[in-house]
């Protein structure tokens, strides 16, 4: 009986599983929706060229991804805009004796808007932040590259937890 009893509860378990899936593995496009249009982000900062940063991983996300076609804005299902609202760098770390700045941590902060073009649907609008941390140097020349820098990988990390927020089924 104690056999029959674990047979049962082992083919129930294997058969209903326990919703784990690999990451990429589930996207949930919406109803017509087959491909996206991803114009150039506004930029309300003072940091110039980070709405193309922006931009540029978004576009780069969801073509590597394959999920959908990313076209032309007149010939897409659906339309990913938005705007760079904050661009903030703030230190991160000082020395002990001087106070001085030795890292700082860039900090991006995004509003988008996906829908469908067609009819103007809405399916996600909100807000979103990421930052990276950078190392000052004393040649400033190095230390705005690494800024630069930062602002790359925080675009990455923007674009992917946006692509993820609107595609992925978890």
């Amino acid at each position: 009986m104690k056999r029959a009893s674990a047979f049962v509860f082992l083919a129930i378990s294997l058969c209903t599983g326990c919703g784990y899936h690999f990451s990429g593995s589930g996207a949930k496009l919406p109803e017509g929706v087959r491909s996206v249009s991803i114009p150039i982000f506004g930029n309300q900062t003072i940091q110039t060229g980070i709405e193309s940063e922006v931009t540029r991983a978004l576009v780069e996300k969801f073509t590597s991804a394959k999920q959908l076609l990313v076209t032309g804005q007149s010939e897409a299902d659906a339309l990913l805009s938005g705007t760079v609202k904050s661009f903030i760098t703030s230190p991160s770390a000082v020395t002990l004796g001087t106070q001085t700045a030795t890292e700082y941590r860039a900090t991006v902060t995004i509003e988008a808007t996906f829908k469908r073009q067609r009819d103007g649907k809405v399916f996600w609008k909100g807000a979103m932040s990421e930052w990276r941390n950078y190392p000052v140097d004393s040649d400033l020349a190095v230390t705005e590259a690494n800024k630069q820098e930062a602002i790359r990988q925080a675009s990455v990390l923007l674009a992917e937890r946006l692509y993820v927020m609107l595609l992925e089924d978890f």
